[in-house]
């Protein structure tokens, strides 16, 4: 009798993997019904985002640097060092992720909320911890919470959080990703600081490149894209031997993300073009212009998402049952 409700057991997990697997893979490249499914799960109704850390600033505090990174350990990829040196010059510095950091191996909207919020922790106090090693304090360092590998979703909401930083900080420098092709996420974080930065008249803002289809993680000699977008003279940043042994210690912390062994990556910075973010996104971003198209549309109309709550509730209404078992496949099933 035990071994026959066994059985059934396996036989009904299997029926919902199987339900699951084909409900995600109808879903998965149509980001306007993943949004739907963030929203209808309550991961993401901003400003309540899963991840979002961003206590009460005052505009009295003293910012000399601001990064803006895609997730946890872009920092430390990107300008680890160069980081260091302000910290060692007395600056201050704020750190601030864009993403929660928690889609490596699958998306937020498709896993349990509390795994989602597992990940997100260990990431953050990672980051923390490694951004500690050069005297950044836990106070300074800030998440958005937006989803990884969903920044597209989010643009309009993206900018307004990264407006406010600027607003309330008012920094010395800001510190943001190029555009190069090498993550989504990266390249949009990239796009939305430069054009936030553009349309307020910002222009102390430098980039850096970290990896991308031809430079992989990792490179020591790293380089930015050839362009025609830009002139600007490309700083290449001269790594001692201590302060690679500083990077590879605060690469050490992010053990989530295994990415000690890129510690002899190399950094290179320069000022950035705040007028040519189109012509970069169009020449070097992977996500296909079918799919991200729409969002840029919707990120330059000052309207906003005025459609969100009508649109939300048509498609709720119209994949209802959809939605419906995907919630109760997730909270079932241990994936």
């Amino acid at each position: 009798m035990e071994s026959k409700k066994k059985t059934l057991q396996r036989t009904i997990m299997k029926i919902k993997l199987f339900l699951l697997s084909h409900i995600i893979s109808h879903i998965q490249k149509n980001d306007q019904l993943i949004k739907t499914v963030e929203y209808t799960r309550g991961l993401y109704r901003y400003p309540k985002m899963l991840g979002r850390h961003c206590p009460i600033y005052s505009k009295n505090q003293k910012t000399d640097v601001l990064v803006f990174a895609a997730h946890p350990d872009d920092d430390v990829l990107g300008l680890g060092t160069t980081l260091l040196r302000h910290s060692l010059n007395g600056e201050s510095i704020k750190i601030v992720f864009i993403t929660n950091g928690t889609g490596r191996d699958s998306e937020s909207w498709y896993i349990k909320a509390d795994q989602a919020k597992k990940k997100f922790d260990i990431r953050y106090f990672e980051a923390i911890q490694a951004l500690s090693i050069i005297n950044i304090p836990k106070e300074n360092i800030f998440s958005l919470g937006f989803p990884d590998g969903g920044t597209q979703r989010y643009l309009k909401h993206i900018s307004k959080d990264v407006h406010t930083f600027l607003q309330e900080l008012n920094p010395g420098r800001v510190y943001v990703h190029c555009i190069e092709g090498g993550h989504g996420d990266h390249d949009l974080t990239s796009y939305v600081v430069k054009s936030v930065c553009h349309k307020i008249g910002y222009q102390n803002v430098f980039e850096w490149t970290e990896y991308n289809p031809i430079q992989p993680i990792g490179t020591s000699d790293v380089r930015f894209l050839s362009t025609d977008n830009t002139s600007s003279e490309e700083i290449s940043i001269d790594i001692s031997e201590e302060e690679r042994s500083l990077k590879r210690k605060m690469l050490k912390c992010h053990q989530s993300q295994d990415v000690e062994q890129y510690y002899m990556m190399g950094e290179a910075i320069r000022q950035a073009d705040t007028s040519q973010m189109d012509n970069e996104l169009k020449e070097y971003c992977q996500i296909s212009k079918k799919r991200l198209q729409p969002f840029i549309k919707n990120f330059k109309n000052n309207n906003g998402y005025s459609k969100k709550i009508t649109a939300l509730s048509f498609l709720i209404g119209l994949k209802g049952n959809l939605f419906i078992g995907l919630e109760f496949l997730i909270d079932t099933l241990s994936i």
